[in-house]
């Protein structure tokens, strides 16, 4: 059906916020906008900064693009002939020849989606140093119920994230930039100290490059690398936020190309601001991409690993590998890490040497919910002959906005090494303005 149909689509860049006001965007998945754009940066800009794809090639991929489930990145699709949004599951109904695409020139630079008032939110600036500026916040907790074996149980609420920050771009430079604070007390650590999430620039170096300078993220391992508003399950992985989960003060380099891509740096080994320069730590991760240059026609395989390296109050390195196989609705991963000491989401680094992997199947049922299986195996200590802590999950995630608006449930049956067997059974809320 595709070949019959011509396709006439419009990126417009330079749209007013006010279009948003107007028309209420609907939500496709976060790759939409980078595959797009990487599509329409291969013709000329004409009039009224309207790009246009013309060749039968890149009409079919945009088609098969607008069919890829989870879709929840803010872009305006319109019929030209009427002023309205029309459904993603409509559009194969629809006149192909009047759809448009409008995507707004906000900067896609922060990790989740865009938030609910993101076109309210977003300022461009005529004149000064700063081009446009994104205001957003962010939240996530969860209600739990814990069920011990002996059949007493507890509630509790617990917060994970609330945070509030800017993102933007300079004006005729290729650097972006975010600052971000943190609202909510850290054990141990000086209320104002663990305020500053992420501080930094990133400059485009060339198309698939970027340098990053300033605190930030680093990428020990894949899930503890991750945004916590990205994390399938509401905890992450025990080997995850154990040794990894941190933000450090550092530069580091980061691409993104068919193949491979990688993201690693040099750091200060400090944890939330206690000290100037402890000690030096090497942070990193590469993954391959073996069916990077079929499309997804296959599916998508990712293989990879990462290190840390440093020393704070000890000498410290850890290693993690990583594999992943991804195809239409259905998902399979597979992490492993092992430490002689580590440095993570702590004041102190540790002499501890732990040991963890986890596998996780993913399945969705429709292009909002989502269902999740884990096992996770843990060993806090090899140097003690620590017994094993298991995890046994089930999730399920409701994306009624994708990021932006997310609720999760998960039940988790664990056997930890302290000789503690129990259930818990979670219900996490999470979104995004």
């Amino acid at each position: 059906m595709k070949k019959i149909f011509s396709v006439l689509v419009s990126i417009i860049f330079m749209c007013p916020v006010s279009l948003a006001d107007e028309i209420e965007p609907i939500f496709l998945d976060t790759d939409f906008a980078k595959r797009i754009t990487a599509m329409a940066d291969n013709y000329d800009t004409s009039d009224n900064n309207t790009k246009y794809l013309n060749d039968d090639v890149n009409k079919e991929r945009f088609l098969a693009i607008l069919e890829e489930p989870n879709n929840s990145q803010g872009i305006i699709l319109k019929l030209e002939a009427e002023e309205k949004v029309i459904e993603k599951n409509l559009i194969e109904e629809a006149d192909k020849d009047a759809i448009k695409l409008y995507a707004s020139k906000m900067p896609k630079i922060l990790p989740h989606d865009m938030g609910l008032g993101a076109e309210k939110l977003f300022f461009e600036f005529d004149e000064g140093p700063i081009e446009n500026m994104l205001i957003y916040g962010a939240y996530r907790g969860d209600f739990a119920f814990s069920f011990l074996r002996n059949d007493s149980y507890h509630t509790n609420y617990d917060l994970f994230m609330a945070e509030a920050g800017i993102a933007g771009k300079l004006r005729d430079l290729p650097i972006d930039y975010r600052f971000s604070l943190n609202f909510l007390p850290i054990k141990d650590v000086p209320y104002w100290d663990g305020m500053i999430l992420d501080n930094f620039i990133t400059i485009s170096v060339k198309e698939h490059n970027k340098i990053r300078i300033g605190h930030t993220r680093t990428a020990n391992g894949i899930e503890g690398g991750q945004s916590g508003y990205l994390i399938p399950f509401i905890n992450r992985a025990q080997i995850s936020r154990t040794i990894a989960n941190a933000r450090a003060l550092g530069i580091k380099v980061i691409g993104d190309y068919k193949l491979v891509d990688y993201d690693i740096g040099v750091f200060s080994s400090d944890r939330f601001f206690q000290s100037f320069f402890p000690g030096a730590e090497f942070v990193g991760s590469i993954n391959f991409k073996p069916l990077g240059l079929t499309d997804g026609k296959y599916g998508k395989v990712t293989l990879g690993t990462s290190f840390n390296v440093g020393e704070k109050d000890n000498y410290y390195k850890n290693i993690g590998l990583y594999a992943a196989y991804e195809y239409k609705k259905f998902k399979w991963d597979f992490e492993y890490a092992i430490a002689d000491g580590y440095n993570g989401r702590q004041l102190h680094s540790s002499t501890k040497k732990p040991e963890g992997f986890y596998t996780t199947l993913y399945y969705d049922l429709t292009d909002k919910v989502q269902l999740l299986a884990r096992y996770d195996h843990f060993v806090p200590d090899r140097d003690t002959n620590s017994k094993a802590s298991k995890e046994y999950s089930l999730g399920l995630n409701y994306r009624i906005k994708g990021d932006a608006l997310k609720l999760m449930l998960n039940y988790v049956y664990y056997d930890n090494y302290e000789r503690r067997c129990g259930s818990k059974i979670f219900f996490g809320t999470q979104f995004i303005i």
